[in-house]
């Protein structure tokens, strides 16, 4: 399993990628054998000069064996959109996997 963080428009701490390697890893463990690539994009939707709510993006884009899962959360602050994006993947690839297990089509 490959797995990559993105920074885009945002001067993050070395702790914060930090904190996002490992919440991403500790998300995926659980799924490893499925999984084939996990991209992790975080965001500042304004810019790092400008603070207007909810305007820190995570997108989440993982390949499993049947298809792809999108996530997008947007949040005030970096930690909570990785925290509430991981916690709806592991909900998504829950359900993409017990379906392929149990041989049910999408549609």
């Amino acid at each position: 399993m490959q797995t990559q963080i993105v920074i885009r428009n945002a001067e993050l701490s070395n702790g914060l990628r930090t904190f996002a390697e490992e919440k991403l890893a500790e998300a995926l463990s659980r799924f490893e054998q499925n999984v084939m690539t996990a991209v992790m994009r975080l965001e500042d939707i304004t810019g790092p000069e400008k603070e207007t709510g909810r305007d820190k993006l995570c997108s989440l884009h993982v390949k499993i064996r049947t298809g792809d899962i999108v996530i997008k959360q947007e949040h005030t602050d970096f930690r909570a959109a990785i925290d509430v994006a991981l916690d709806r993947l592991k909900v998504q690839l829950g359900r993409e996997i017990g379906r392929a297990k149990r041989g049910i089509a999408e549609g």
